[in-house]
């Protein structure tokens, strides 16, 4: 939700129409979880400073409501597949490791325990990641024709590593409370 919130302006004068969304779920006792709302938001109509216009469906079985709460599912798994792809999966598997993959191959000899240890973690690292620039996260590649920021989908990706990503709460227990 918040970090699609600052690009729906744009994304939405495009041919993509989209909300952000937040999905409220309940964890039962046999360990499944159950929906219990989903609340897509559009900026305010008369700015950025008065927040979001935001709505909550929540589920139902019969008629409209159940028409517009399958729509509330679509729009929050587009939104899940899209932060997946884009930030999970690109940004905070693939675009974060190049560096320690620099500095390892720079700093340290391949003697080293270290260098040993990560090698074979980093053996492929920058040439899948080269491939993917070039294929997949290129200006209208797979990745902008595929996931609904379209060509916002990278600099997204950058305010997220920018203002988000901490390496001191990577590590376990901070990721896991974070």
């Amino acid at each position: 939700h918040d970090a699609f919130m600052p690009y729906l302006r744009r994304i939405n004068t495009t041919a993509t129409k989209t909300y952000a969304s937040r999905t409220f779920l309940f964890l039962k006792k046999d360990g499944t979880l159950k929906p219990l709302a989903i609340e897509l938001s559009l900026p305010h109509p008369d700015g950025d400073q008065y927040g979001a216009v935001s709505k909550a469906y929540t589920p139902a079985e019969e008629g409209a409501e159940s028409t517009i709460w399958q729509l509330a599912k679509a729009y929050a798994a587009v939104n899940d597949s899209g932060y997946h792809q884009l930030i999970s999966h690109w940004l905070n598997t693939h675009a974060v490791i190049e560096p320690f993959v620099i500095a390892t191959n720079r700093q340290l000899s391949a003697l080293h325990p270290i260098y040993k240890l990560l090698q074979p973690h980093f053996r492929d690292t920058m040439n899948i990641n080269a491939f993917g620039r070039q294929a997949l996260i290129n200006a209208e590649g797979i990745l902008e024709m595929t996931v609904f920021p379209a060509k916002f989908a990278m600099e997204m990706s950058s305010v997220v590593y920018k203002h988000n990503w901490v390496l001191t709460e990577q590590g376990l227990p901070a990721d896991l409370i974070k």
